[in-house]
């Protein structure tokens, strides 16, 4: 059970966070932040895990995580998640099955987290909160399509450029060979555009 302080700065981000560009009324974002839980993982945790049924969005407070696919042993990484960003294996919720990938912190990680079943009785009881679910269905899309196309017009260089420009962090935060995979490139050849960048 979350102690009252704690839970009341809780709702307080939630709000802060979505009246920056969201019309709801402070009951409706207080009706929408009381949904929400806090959950804190160590380094090495994991939020969701292969096989298992996803039924909670993310939302990251403080951490780094990282999206894994695994086949025959080899991990792909799929993508890295930080701070202020959504998190959650998204086809798992819409299809009610089990989580295709795993998703990992790679830092100590505070999240807020809401079950995607509360979010579907929040829409159903009003119009302004299918706008939410909206927003944040588009945010867990938006990073993975601007990754689908970067790996088809790209080359190595370009999107690692992409990547740092976009979490400037990223490479202090991460090891080189995590980033290389989801570059899709040889950590030997990471350190070859590093250099090349720093130059």
């Amino acid at each position: 059970m979350q102690g009252q302080p704690e839970y009341n700065k809780m709702k307080e981000t939630i709000k802060l966070y979505f009246s920056n560009f969201l019309p709801l009324e402070n009951s409706d974002l207080e009706m929408f932040a009381g949904k929400f839980t806090s959950k804190h993982f160590k380094k090495g945790e994991y939020f969701i895990k292969e096989g298992n049924l996803s039924s909670e969005i993310g939302f990251i407070l403080k951490g780094c995580l990282v999206c894994v696919y695994n086949k025959e042993g080899v991990e792909f990484i799929d993508e890295f998640c930080m701070e202020n960003e959504f998190i959650s294996d998204y086809p798992s919720l819409l299809d009610n099955k089990p989580a295709e990938k795993d998703v990992k912190c790679l830092e100590d990680t505070e999240l807020l987290v809401v079950k995607a079943s509360d979010l579907n009785d929040l829409y159903n009881q009003k119009h302004s909160f299918e706008r939410v679910g909206r927003i944040i269905a588009e945010s867990l899309f938006k990073n993975w399509h601007q990754k689908a196309v970067s790996l088809m017009l790209d080359d190595a260089e370009t999107r690692y450029k992409k990547l740092i420009k976009n979490r400037p962090t990223l490479p202090q935060r991460v090891p080189q060979y995590l980033i290389a995979s989801y570059l899709n490139v040889t950590p030997e050849s990471l350190s070859r555009i590093r250099k090349k960048i720093s130059q």
